[in-house]
């Protein structure tokens, strides 16, 4: 259920504090491995003298981007009527969920039963790039 997901920002929250995980994440693999890289990345730009805004910028930039891809393909599963406009129109529902259609997303929607994880992890990283 892509709406019942923390949003990028809480599990940013999460992944910076000392609070407890909320029942969710014990009950959601997506939303527990999305904390755990979240975590990880924390630790590491804790090691830094002073995390550049920039980095941390792009960080979150990146995890907002990859959540939306994953709703997007999510979406694509559970929606018969979404998956049959974006046979015929994916650059339409590409926009719609704002993203700048490209043939690695068209790809990506056009066949939204695969594993998608590695697929949103490479899309988001590289825009982080170019």
């Amino acid at each position: 259920m892509p709406n019942d997901h923390l949003s990028p920002d809480v599990l940013a929250s999460i992944a910076a504090g000392d609070a407890d995980d909320p029942l969710h994440v014990s009950e959601c693999d997506t939303c527990r491995v999305e904390l755990g890289a979240m975590r990880d990345l924390v630790a590491e730009l804790r090691m830094l003298p002073e995390p550049p805004a920039p980095l941390i910028d792009a960080a979150k930039a990146y995890f907002r981007r990859r959540r939306s891809l994953d709703a997007l393909i999510e979406r694509l599963i559970e929606d018969p009527a979404l998956r049959a406009k974006a046979a015929a129109r994916p650059d339409a529902v590409l926009r719609e969920a704002g993203f700048e259609p490209s043939p690695e997303l068209i790809d990506a929607i056009r066949d939204p039963a695969r594993d998608s994880g590695e697929l949103t992890r490479r899309l988001a990283a590289k825009s982080l790039w170019f």
